[in-house]
């Protein structure tokens, strides 16, 4: 509940920022260009307003795809989140040229005097508030250690430190503890980011909760972590050492 009210208070004061930086860069506009007999502060107005309201969705979707992209990729977070930052300026300036052109405000689909208007100022703007909402997410912590599995065809939420193992079978995952076993459609690898530290992968098919881990047990070659439960389970050689 905590970060859904977070993210409302986030959305919230970046649709004030917008509209204060609209007022801003209208008044520059008007002290700077007024005694032109040929500007109109109405085609101000008209850009200006595109350029806030087309852009709240913006962020909100902004905001999306950079926690999804914290979800899968969480080690190359901050270089995915400058390339799209970079496409998303590109596409907001392409839809706001075919919007003004559509009120016929431009003789073509992309203008290159709006291009100086846009990158010049306005991009420089809503690049600030991209880099916002990125550091937001990259700070963003789960308050709640909770993770969503099936149970038969019934979804439930269970807490993480009812979790003993998670082992990976095909395109699945099966979580072990005392409850029963649950089953999750993911892939073992971005998982074990996800729940890092709290867990720790032994194996390409497994990912233990370190908690439940009470003991290490050698078998000539082979490595084996033991579970409070009493369950033995096999450590990969490419996860060598194991340290909890």
């Amino acid at each position: 509940m905590w970060a859904i009210q977070s993210e409302k208070r986030f959305y919230f004061l970046s649709i004030i920022l917008l509209v204060v930086i609209f007022i801003i860069t209208l008044i520059q506009n008007i002290i700077r260009y007024s005694n032109h007999s040929s500007y109109s502060v109405w085609v101000s107005i008209v850009y200006l307003c595109v350029s806030v309201l087309l852009f709240i969705p913006f962020i909100v979707l902004t905001l999306r795809l950079q926690k999804e992209i914290k979800k899968r990729y969480a080690k190359w977070f901050w270089p995915f989140v400058s390339c799209t930052t970079i496409l998303s300026l590109i596409i907001f300036y392409v839809l706001s040229n075919i919007i003004l052109h559509a009120f016929g405000y431009f003789d073509h689909f992309i203008d290159s005097e709006y291009a100086r208007y846009y990158f010049g100022r306005e991009a420089l703007y809503h690049l600030l508030l991209i880099l916002a909402s990125a550091a937001y997410v990259y700070n963003l912590k789960d308050k709640t250690k909770t993770i969503q599995v099936y149970k038969g065809r019934k979804l439930i939420t269970i807490g993480l430190e009812l979790i003993e193992w998670i082992e990976a079978e095909g395109h699945y995952l099966n979580f072990y503890s005392e409850a029963g076993t649950f089953i999750k459609r993911d892939r073992l690898g971005i998982l074990a980011e996800q729940l890092q530290p709290d867990f720790i992968r032994i194996h390409r098919k497994y990912i233990v909760n370190k908690s439940q881990i009470i003991a290490k047990e050698k078998d000539k070659r082979d490595e084996y972590i033991v579970l409070s439960s009493g369950k033995r389970l096999k450590i990969g050689q490419s996860f060598k050492p194991i340290s909890w």
